[in-house]
């Protein structure tokens, strides 16, 4: 019998397991996967907010040390207009972008150190139940071998894709279809110079670019999900004419440089499913899948783990129960993710400005205090509600 099990080792399940293995609690981790092993569909950004958890578990210098560099500029370049800034409220001040490689392996590793099982190799296939409250899981081992275990909590952090949100149907809510939101094509360049942490906004185009690890750069192009797609061989010339035309300066530095990776590409379907019940809840993209057009993932990931172990663990440590201690995850969790998943759908259309938007960056210009908050929307220390309340729209343009 465990306190928990954690499905799924990856990062947001690494930190669930950490936190909770921290505070003396027997925890075992289950992925099929053999850890740590990459993910491919990810561009890696954590934004300050993310970073602020892992400088406050003490393992931020653990994940620099893996030659990522910490981002600390960052420019949105509109073409007549560029806004430099970087969220307020941090006590980091910088974003990260390690290859989930290194990232998840520094979170597995400390989970490990503080006490965590870890089993890989394990296909989970369903809850166990005893009437209505989940007690454990079942599966099969690499061998085909079944394999059980049995737990107070069931924590599901295996992704959009969730089997544990299946196994205890948990409901779907504020759903889009992939073709609602953005596109991504991206690949991995070295010897490309950059400034920082770059975007280009540009008619139903957003393009990016920064620094991951051991020099190398992430670049990419979204476009609306809707649009026509390139084909796989035409990938490289679509990406090559979309910069050359869209973001000149960009394209040079990236033809000075060179591709050392394949091209990757995708669009998701988004969603909010039911955070909790009797026995389990669910962390991360398994919970909250935004359009990663925000780069919010990871950084949701790390919130998400944090606020459902400090649940847990007041559940383990109280007579009231775990039941009772996640009774309000959901309201608690939403209240962040349903305003920043609103807020990523309505990028990820990629419409053209509204004569208010225009207006509201023209007024941004020269007001360095606004231009931060604005980036504090997507490192999540400003809330869409605080950034776009009147009276903040009033101040802006007061002082435009």
């Amino acid at each position: 019998m465990y306190d928990v099990i954690v499905v799924g080792g990856r990062c947001a399940g690494a930190a669930t397991a950490l936190l909770l293995a921290r505070q003396g609690h027997k925890v075992l981790i289950v992925d099929q996967a053999q850890l740590p092993s990459d993910v491919r569909l990810s561009t890696h950004l954590i934004w300050h907010a993310g970073v602020d958890q892992l400088q406050k578990w003490g393992l931020l210098d653990a994940v620099v040390a893996t030659n990522c560099p910490l981002l600390t500029g960052f420019s949105l370049d509109m073409g007549e207009l560029v806004l430099r800034g970087t969220p307020p409220g941090t006590q980091a001040e910088a974003a990260l972008a390690p290859r989930r490689l290194a990232l998840d392996k520094v979170l597995l590793d400390a989970a490990l150190e503080a006490g965590a099982e870890l089993r890989q190799g394990v296909t989970f296939e369903d809850v166990i139940r005893e009437g209505e409250r989940v007690t454990g899981i079942r599966g099969r081992l690499a061998d085909g071998s079944g394999f059980t275990a049995h737990a107070k909590v069931v924590v599901g952090a295996d992704g959009t894709h969730s089997r544990v949100a299946r196994a205890v149907g948990a409901e779907v809510y504020n759903e889009s279809p992939k073709e609602a939101g953005s596109f991504n094509l991206y690949s991995y360049f070295t010897g490309v110079e950059l400034d920082g942490v770059e975007f280009y906004s540009r008619p139903e185009r957003m393009i990016y670019a920064w620094e991951t690890n051991d020099g190398r750069t992430v670049i990419g192009v979204i476009q609306p999900g809707n649009a026509p797609r390139p084909a796989r061989q035409d990938m490289e010339a679509h990406f090559l004419q979309e910069l050359s035309t869209l973001t000149p300066g960009l394209a040079a530095r990236v033809k000075a440089g060179q591709r050392d990776d394949e091209w990757l590409g995708g669009a998701i379907g988004t969603f909010c499913r039911q955070a909790a019940g009797p026995g389990w809840c669910l962390v991360g993209d398994a919970g909250v899948t935004m359009d990663p057009i925000t780069a919010a993932g990871i950084t949701n990931a790390l919130r998400d783990a944090e606020l459902a172990s400090t649940l847990i663990h007041q559940g383990l440590s109280t007579p009231q129960g775990v039941d009772a201690a996640l009774a309000d995850y959901q309201a608690r969790r939403d209240a962040i993710a349903v305003p920043l998943l609103g807020f990523a759908q309505e990028m990820a259309k990629l419409a053209p400005p509204t004569e208010d938007i225009i207006k509201l960056f023209m007024a941004l210009a020269g007001n360095q205090k606004q231009i931060d908050r604005y980036y504090g929307l997507f490192g999540q220390t400003v809330t869409p509600a605080e950034f776009f309340d009147p009276a903040n729209m009033a101040e802006i343009f007061a002082a435009a």
